[in-house]
């Protein structure tokens, strides 16, 4: 089971997650995403309701990374507890997104 939601902070869009981030609830947070990097200029990436995440998640954060390049918007994660950091630790994707203890750390962190 998994919820996705989106809210937009002035020119930021956080998508939050909650549940299992698994194969089988993947497209539905990719599909958000996607329409959180066309309307904003950053994204905040809620990761702090997960209780699983998969390497499906892992494939769908490094599909963001490579679309974002070229609209050049800014995207950080917000979730630095075990069930998110691990993955990305032992798959070397911690380097390419910024992570933060929470919404409010990642929304200071984009300065707006």
């Amino acid at each position: 089971m998994l919820t996705v939601r989106s809210i937009e902070h002035d020119d930021v869009v956080i998508v939050s997650v909650a549940g299992e981030l698994d194969m089988t609830t993947v497209d539905k947070v990719a599909a958000e995403l996607h329409g959180a990097t066309a309307r904003g200029t950053a994204v905040v990436l809620d990761m702090t309701g997960l209780s699983f995440f998969s390497s499906a998640g892992l494939t769908l954060l490094l599909q963001l990374h490579e679309d974002v390049q070229d609209k050049r918007v800014e995207v950080r994660l917000a979730g630095d507890q075990r069930v998110v950091t691990r993955p990305l630790e032992l798959t070397g994707l911690m380097k390419l997104f910024p992570i933060h203890a929470s919404v409010t750390d990642a929304l200071a962190a984009t300065g707006r």
